[in-house]
């Protein structure tokens, strides 16, 4: 998966793109006024191995300790998308503010290494506990104060350490998705199009992916025959009678069913599977340590009310008198400040992470990180 979730149904309607490296100010660069250990660790039976990068103050400490993790897909410690390395820029606000940071390479990338066939996100829950197991080794860390930071899918992945860790001190979700993944790709499947054909053509297009979502959602624990099956049938009934004017600007008018479950079958891999079966609230509605969830008004992958309403319900639900959602003006899900806020803008703009953003997360930590 990309860092970003992306639709495979679109992959039918939209061309791939590529941008040019930037100029990166908020990049940080040596020398550091703080130390920036190189780790390597291994999880309890050997099969993972992580490579990380631990930095901490010159002085003082044991440290609250904070722990990043990445988004979806394959990304190095730094969380490098179109050369911005937001976890660094993160870590760097962090420790100046006197924190403890840790940040991780995902599986298959820098310098970690273990399998990446059928994983899921709980798979992932399972390396961030390997990395909490690493930070309770270390001198400067103070064991009763160490918290999850999550961007996007790491955002949802938190709360599942959580389910399965509950001393995780406090939680910070940055775009963490409070709504199943049906939910969430959705839009992302359907609100390029919008705009661009009639409206019966979207509504039409909006239907059937809804439906395909739906279906997977529900039967995702039915063989994949079997969805794939539903599916193709679900799509004859859809295409029937629909007039080739409704058909042709959305490519579904030469397009047979067979060819429709085709276009579906990556949706059924392991990971985008249980990220499309899984409502977040299972999860949210078990966290009771601090918490504060951000997400950017301007973000088109996951959607800021949608996302921190369903956040906070579940966090009511869970008893947690001590949680702030907050939707951060003009940010997008990178939490740049956007003009177009498009995906293909994240890698044309040269500020890499709001620093009204880092404040705020900065100040929230001083006041709720124990």
């Amino acid at each position: 998966m990309a860092k970003f979730f992306y639709s495979c149904i679109a992959l039918i309607f939209f061309n791939p793109f590529f941008v040019t490296a930037q100029n990166r100010p908020q990049t940080p660069k040596p020398p550091y006024h703080y130390y920036n250990d190189s780790v390597v660790y291994e999880n309890t039976d050997r099969t993972v191995q992580l490579g990380a990068t631990f930095s901490y103050p010159k002085t003082g400490g044991p440290f609250t300790t904070i722990l990043l993790i990445t988004g979806s897909g394959q990304q190095d410690r730094d969380e490098t998308i179109f050369h911005h390395k937001p976890f660094a820029v993160i870590a760097d606000y962090l420790v100046k503010k006197g924190f403890a940071v840790l940040r991780v390479d995902d599986r298959g990338k820098g310098q970690s290494k273990g399998p990446l066939k059928n994983v899921t996100s709980v798979d992932f829950a399972n390396d961030v506990i390997t990395s909490i197991q690493f930070l309770l080794s270390r001198k400067e860390v103070d064991k009763n104060s160490i918290g999850l930071m999550g961007h996007s899918e790491g955002g949802f992945i938190a709360p599942i350490v959580y389910s399965k860790l509950p001393a995780i001190a406090f939680i910070v979700s940055l775009a963490g998705t409070g709504v199943s993944g049906a939910e969430i790709l959705l839009k992302q499947q359907t609100d390029p199009v919008k705009g661009k054909v009639s409206d019966a053509s979207f509504h039409a297009y909006y239907e059937l992916t809804k439906k395909t979502l739906n279906t997977i959602h529900n039967l995702h624990a039915q063989p994949d025959s079997i969805i794939l099956d539903t599916i193709k049938n679900l799509y004859k009934n859809w295409k029937a009678g629909k007039p080739d004017s409704v058909l042709a600007p959305i490519r579904a008018d030469k397009v047979p069913p067979e060819l429709y479950a085709l276009s579906i079958k990556p949706e059924l891999e392991p990971w985008l599977k249980y990220f499309i079966a899984t409502d977040p609230a299972v999860f949210w509605s078990q966290v009771k340590c601090p918490l504060l969830a951000l997400n950017g008004e301007k973000d088109i992958q996951v959607y800021a009310d949608e996302n921190l309403n369903a956040i906070a319900a579940a966090l009511k639900k869970a008893g947690n008198k001590n949680f702030k959602t907050k939707k951060l003006k003009g940010l997008n899900h990178l939490f740049q400040h956007c003009k177009t806020c498009t995906v293909q803008e994240y890698g044309e703009l040269e500020e890499t992470f709001s620093p009204k953003a880092l404040k705020i997360i900065g100040r929230w930590l001083k006041k709720n990180a124990r």
